[in-house]
């Protein structure tokens, strides 16, 4: 416990925790334990470790410099950049909804593109046997 508040001077625990001068320099000498929330405080003021606070699922979160630096991200992330991290979610999720509405539309253009194709087809082959129907009547008749 006392290598946690090695080189750390009286006033900065004092201004970390609240506590009286007095019962700091008990602290560091070894003489009275430091209580554990005091103890988990320090933890996260001094070493930057947000699980000493906030419980285990935060293991290798950390707090250094204003900045949080999360386990699998090199670079630590700035107040403003995690409230971005929720207007980016809600972008994401906008621009999903979009992407599924233009998917179904694009499907249903495509199956009317197909009708069309096939009654094309249809329309083709009937202009064609009417052509034919219509050289065999007039050799037939004339």
């Amino acid at each position: 416990m006392n290598d946690l508040l090695f080189g750390v001077s009286v006033e900065e625990i004092e201004r970390i925790t609240g506590e009286s001068q007095k019962v700091i320099k008990k602290w560091k000498k070894g003489t009275k334990q430091i209580p554990e929330p005091a103890l988990r405080l320090l933890r996260l003021y001094l070493s930057g470790d947000a699980s000493a606070l906030l419980g285990d699922e935060w293991k290798g979160y950390r707090f250094v410099d204003n900045l949080i630096f999360v386990p699998e991200w090199r670079n630590g992330f700035t107040p403003h950049e995690i409230r971005a991290f929720f207007w980016k979610c809600q972008l994401v999720s906008s621009l999903q909804r979009e992407i599924k509405l233009l998917k179904d539309e694009l499907g249903r253009r495509n199956e009317e593109i197909d009708a069309l194709e096939i009654k094309a087809d249809f329309y083709r082959r009937q202009v064609v046997l009417e052509s034919r129907f219509g050289l065999i009547l007039e050799r037939s008749f004339s």
